[in-house]
């Protein structure tokens, strides 16, 4: 019912998870009404749904309100009631049962819990769908199983529709067991750090961490080579003319995640050249001689003899 919404940013229902943690430390009842005075989450749940007329009122005026005595007829409990600020907006209002001289100074910390709480909520949300859409871009740049006009509409969408594309994989510079890459230290932080727009020198979103890789695609720009750390296996490739050249980069390296060891590293001074360690990847495991990875992950003997 849109009578009984949630507080701007307290969707889902955010407000009554708040109130319960807030009742661990806040030893009296605590009210939480939405935009139109409505009690939408409480530690008294038979109020839940009930109109506080001292709500209204906050709404009404922007200012904090008390109730001192109960009055017949009015469900109103004495206590005071504060607005709750949004976006700089007036959203909710809180209120907190008890002796209003005594719980004033409680109101006051709780009110700006609250608010501090839906901003997290709301920023962890956000970096959530930034991270699946990501995800979505990079799996319909590696997969034919989706149109290009689908990528297309991705990467519009992550306002990096055209061109020229840049594209990067990092990798830890250990293989797994298997040969196949896994994703370099830190990638956790590193794909908060690109979603969010504050990794060094990267032009801006998506970057997932995706089949052992992290991965990096913007418009324009170059990729700082050392964005995972100076020691990690690494491929860029910047100034990407069109969707289909960009796709077909894409496909390339998830191949090469499959045998990191032909992901170069910068300390090395002789590495198979990117097109034809690019090749390899792409035979089959049993031509490239999966099975026969050294212990440092670099490229086997056929593997090296395929690239000769």
């Amino acid at each position: 019912m849109v009578g009984r919404s949630e507080p701007r940013g307290a969707s889902g229902g955010l407000g009554q998870r708040i109130v319960d943690v807030l009742a661990l430390t806040v030893h009296q009842h605590i009210n939480l009404m939405n935009s139109s005075g409505i009690i939408v989450a409480s530690t008294d749940p038979e109020r839940i749904g009930a109109e506080h007329r001292a709500a209204v009122e906050v709404l009404r005026t922007g200012r904090a309100v008390t109730v001192s005595q109960p009055v017949e007829g009015i469900p109103d409990k004495p206590g005071i009631n504060l607005p709750l600020t949004i976006d700089g907006g007036l959203s909710g209002v809180i209120g907190i049962t008890g002796d209003p001289s005594e719980v004033e100074p409680v109101a006051q910390v709780v009110v700006l819990t609250v608010e501090l709480l839906i901003e997290q909520e709301r920023e962890h949300r956000s970096s959530m769908a930034a991270r699946s859409r990501a995800w979505e871009i990079i799996a319909a740049l590696v997969s034919d199983g989706q149109s290009l006009a689908k990528a297309q509409e991705l990467l519009a969408a992550a306002e990096i529709g055209t061109g020229p594309w840049c594209l990067g994989v990092w990798a830890s510079a250990h293989p797994r067991q298997d040969g196949s890459a896994q994703p370099p230290e830190k990638a956790e932080q590193l794909v908060m750090a690109i979603n969010d727009g504050t990794a060094p020198r990267v032009p801006g979103p998506p970057g997932p961490s995706w089949r052992g890789l992290l991965w990096a695609v913007a418009a324009r720009g170059a990729f700082d080579e050392d964005l995972a750390g100076s020691d990690a296996r690494r491929l860029t490739v910047s100034g990407i003319p069109d969707l289909s050249t960009l796709r077909s980069w894409g496909q390339d390296m998830a191949a090469l995640g499959r045998t990191a060891g032909l992901l170069p590293k910068p300390d090395q001074t002789e590495h198979v050249p990117a097109e034809l360690a690019i090749a390899v990847a792409h035979l089959p495991q049993t031509t490239r001689g999966g099975s026969q990875k050294s212990a440092d992950g670099s490229p086997s003997r056929t593997e090296r003899q395929c690239a000769l």
